[in-house]
């Protein structure tokens, strides 16, 4: 189960990539059986391991080598053909496995479908954040209770708290979910209006002190700089914007796990996937020790 990939996160050597003197564990999960729009996320985690692979170990802003903390990073999880639940069980069971050794899951897709395996597990106490173009909050879509476009929703049913930021493309039905629920979402013309400096404030309050799995679905990011993904939505964040709240929500919370999602690369650019790596890489460098 924990043999390490050949082709692993970071491009690190055998002696870097110990399980056993590892924080984080990168477990890749090519799944993307529920894409609605473009096909092709199953192809991220590979990518965006190639990509990590000339991503440079020193952090400027950090002042640091994240990768220090100890990377190891597992064979491709391989989907169960035709059956997302079944998948999810596998998810769920890699990810458990690796939280029960001490250590912290980091899960590259693949479609958003897959944090709901991923966080199945956890304490119902366990905040979700979730950054996101789309709230991900249908009850089902085009007949699938467990799709890409439900995957907040079926995360609510398990107990946890989700709070959401980034969103501006959302249905009738989520729309008056939220207000009905008041789930803390945070949307895109909000953080414009008030200033990402006041909406940091609020989910600092939210999650300071607290046990939190962070989701980042690259969509959220605006197309003009993350365009390989399943479903592009304009007048997206900036890689600033999300680098922001990522180091809030590590500096204010305790990340027990997170997940990279819904990469879909473009033949002839690594510009998403390169992003995606990066942004990881810093994510990780936020995290704090213990």
């Amino acid at each position: 189960m924990y043999s390490p990939s050949s082709w692993n996160f970071l491009g690190l050597d055998g002696f870097e990539t110990s399980f056993e003197n590892a924080r984080f564990i990168i477990i890749p999960v090519p799944y993307d059986s529920t894409v609605s729009y473009r096909p092709g996320s199953r192809n991220g985690p590979h990518c965006i391991i190639d990509a990590s692979r000339n991503v440079e170990l020193f952090d400027i802003e950090l002042e640091d080598e994240p990768y220090k903390k100890g990377v190891f990073t597992l064979n491709e999880l391989v989907p169960v053909r035709g059956n997302v639940l079944e998948t999810l069980d596998e998810i769920d069971r890699i990810t458990k496995g690796v939280i029960q050794r001490g250590k912290i899951p980091v899960v590259i897709g693949g479609e958003h479908t897959i944090t709901v395996g991923a966080v199945k597990s956890l304490p119902r106490d366990v905040v979700v954040v979730d950054l996101d173009a789309h709230s991900d909050l249908r009850d089902s879509y085009q007949g699938d209770a467990f799709c890409h476009a439900s995957t907040m929703r079926r995360i609510l049913d398990q107990g946890k708290t989700v709070i959401e930021v980034g969103v501006r493309s959302l249905s009738l039905e989520e729309f008056q979910f939220i207000k009905e629920k008041n789930l803390p979402v945070f949307y895109r013309e909000e953080i414009r209006r008030r200033t990402l400096r006041d909406v940091l404030t609020d989910i600092r309050s939210l999650v300071e002190g607290k046990n939190v799995y962070l989701s980042i679905d690259i969509d959220v990011l605006d197309p003009s700089e993350a365009p390989g993904v399943s479903t592009p939505e304009p007048d997206g964040l900036s890689f600033r914007d999300v680098q922001e709240i990522t180091r809030e929500v590590c500096y204010s919370s305790n990340v027990i796990g997170l997940d990279v999602v819904e990469v879909a690369p473009i033949s002839g650019s690594v510009i998403t996937e390169f992003l995606a790596a990066k942004l990881l890489y810093k994510t990780l460098g936020y995290i704090r020790d213990k």
